[in-house]
Order: structure tokens, then sequence, then C-alpha cells
């Protein structure tokens, strides 16, 4: 895999003029050695860390109360399966019963709402039709401690599953997911179980290019570090010499670095990137370089499971004598067209509010 990675990245810059600053993976200890020996290559002078959707599941995955989704899928299984049952809810219920997939992450939060949201629905077909309906469901319908578990339980799962949505977008960096943790810390603060679970996999997965990515991101500036600040600076120092002494100005907001680029209608009009880049002119090519470099390090492979599900489409069994080369360029064609379709859907969206 490293040998693999290693001419992918050299074919990119080689074949398309494109420097590869950052790669992401999952969290499997044989791509986690691979990384390691990635980043041991001082040429190519990456920054490599773990997916941040990958360990979201995980946490989720901590955070399960023992039973709850047995029960709970058991339940929605029989009204999806059994006819009579089926029947009956499509009459009461007010949307559909979802299934949770180990393939969709957030499917089991989705299960959970649509449970509980759906529960009086389900207590009255179980106490209207108690004949027709197996009375292992009738008793787990009516166990208001199941119910009540499974509140509990969604109770943890909908703040990961918001944090989810957000690490698998295209658009989510390393700087974001470090305020998006922080802000699950602060969430789950509640429970000592579920605050341990956050703070372990926090651990695993912020990385001090995180850190330093998150404190030269111009709208976000470290803000919620504290400490970690200077676990920051430290990296940045070993990586990024250049750097320390423009990360000093850029938080004293000296020159260059003037209060009102700091605004909110400045950073929100812009990417961090293109905030950087209009610095071109007052500092030197690798301070711009390393600031890119950082700031546009996306926080999941996310979009690389994406492009797996496109090729899917494209390459299926009708098609199955597709060459790679013709297929690779029919999902890039796909993939373009859909993103295209998507921006001029925001458009009209931003036109009608």
């Amino acid at each position: 895999m490293f040998e693999l990675s290693k001419s992918a990245i050299q074919k990119c810059k080689e074949e398309l003029d494109c420097h590869v600053g950052s790669v992401v993976t999952d969290n499997a200890a044989n791509v986690n050695k691979m990384r390691k020996l990635l980043e041991q290559e001082n040429e190519l002078k990456l920054v490599t860390y773990g997916c941040t959707a990958h360990i979201l599941n995980l946490l989720a995955h901590d955070l399960e109360i023992d039973n709850i989704k047995e029960h709970v899928v058991n339940i929605v299984k029989y009204f999806r399966d059994n006819h009579y049952a089926s029947a009956r809810y499509r009459q009461e219920g007010e949307q559909r019963l979802v299934m949770p997939q180990d393939t969709r992450w957030n499917t089991m939060c989705n299960c959970l709402k649509t449970y509980i949201k759906n529960w009086p629905a389900l207590m009255k077909i179980c106490e209207v039709d108690r004949e027709q309906i197996d009375v292992r469901v009738r008793e787990k319908v009516s166990n208001l401690t199941l119910k009540r578990s499974a509140e509990d339980l969604l109770a943890r799962l909908e703040p990961i599953a918001v944090a989810l949505d957000k690490a698998q977008s295209d658009k989510c960096t390393i700087a974001e997911a470090v305020n998006m943790w922080k802000e699950l810390i602060t969430t789950l603060s509640n429970g000592r179980d579920a605050l341990t679970a956050v703070r372990k996999r926090y651990d695993q997965v912020i990385t001090q290019a995180h850190l330093l990515a998150n404190l030269i991101h111009p709208s976000l500036q470290g803000k919620l570090l504290s400490e970690e600040v200077n676990n920051a600076m430290d990296y940045a120092n070993e990586r990024f010499p250049s750097l320390v002494p423009v990360i000093m100005k850029f938080q004293a907001k000296s020159p260059p670095f003037h209060a009102f680029k700091f605004s909110d209608f400045v950073t929100k009009s812009m990417s961090a990137v293109e905030w950087w880049r209009s610095h071109s002119n007052v500092l030197d090519s690798d301070v711009i370089s390393a600031a890119q470099q950082l700031l546009s390090a996306v926080a999941s492979s996310s979009g690389v499971e994406q492009v797996f599900s496109s090729y899917g489409i494209v390459h299926s069994k009708l098609r199955n004598r597709l060459g790679t080369e013709k297929a690779a360029k029919l999902v890039f064609l796909s993939k373009t067209i859909n993103a295209h379709k998507m921006d001029v859907y925001d458009d009209t969206n931003d036109q009608d509010a």
C-alpha cells in the first residue's frame, strides 16, 4: 500500500501538475503503518491522519446501551417484514420505519428517531390487533423501560450523527474537525462514561496538524484550544519553521494581519485558503504553501468512499467489460455533473429564500 500510494502521489505530480499535501485513511492497523511510512518520506512532505468520520462511528458504538439496539431492530424488522403488521402500520404510522445498516453510519440514529416518533402508532396496533401481532413484539413495544432507554440512546447518538454529517462533507477540513470534537465534548459532558469515551476518541483522531490548522484558520483562530496551542506551535516549529513568526503576528493581529480582515463578513465571504492567498504579495511563498497544505486537508475519507459507490453504479453487471480507464472517466463525469446539479439546486434555493 505504501508503494501504491507513493506512485499515485508521484503520478499526480508528473501527469496532472498537482501536489498532494495530505493523506487521510481509515484507522485500520495496516493503513496506520502506511501513513507513518508516507510521513517519513522527506521528499513528499505529507500531512497524514485518520478519518474523523470513521472515529465518530466508533464513538457511536462506544456509547451504545446494551440490548437496546437489538430489541428496537427486532420491532422495526417485524413491522417491516410481517404482511399484516406492515399493512396496519402503513395505515397508522406517520413515516417509514428505518432499518440500520452497517455501511450507512447514521441509520441507527434514524432507526431510533422513527421508532420513538411512531411509538404511539405501534402501541395502538399492538392493542387493537393484539391477536394478530406476535406476543414477543407486543411485549417489547409496551415495555416503557425499553422506550425510555431508546430515548436515552438517541440523546447520546444525535450529537454524533450531526457531527458525522458534517465530517462526511467534502468541504469539512481538519481545522473544522477540531471545533466539532470540542463541541461534542461539551455536549456529552453530562455523562461520565460518555465524556471518557469522547475524550479517548478525540485523542485518537486529533493530531498536531489538526491543532495547527485550527490555530491558523482565520475564523476559528484556535479559540477552543487552550493549552493545546503550545502543542500546535511545537509542531509548526518542527515541520513549518517559517510559519512560526507569521502565526505570532496572526495571533496579535499585527501587520499584515489587520483587524478588519478577521471580521465575520470577510471570513465568511471566502475560504480559509483564499484568505491566506490574499496575502501572497506580503508573505513568503513557503508560508502560503504551508497554510494551504494545512487548511485544504479534508477531515475524512468519505469522498473516496462515495467514489467507490459511483464506480459500482457505472461498472455494473451489465457493463462488466468496461476498461478501467473508460470506467474512471465515466465516474469522473458522473461526479462532476451531479456536483454541478447540486450547485444549481443550492443557487435556486438561495434565490427562493
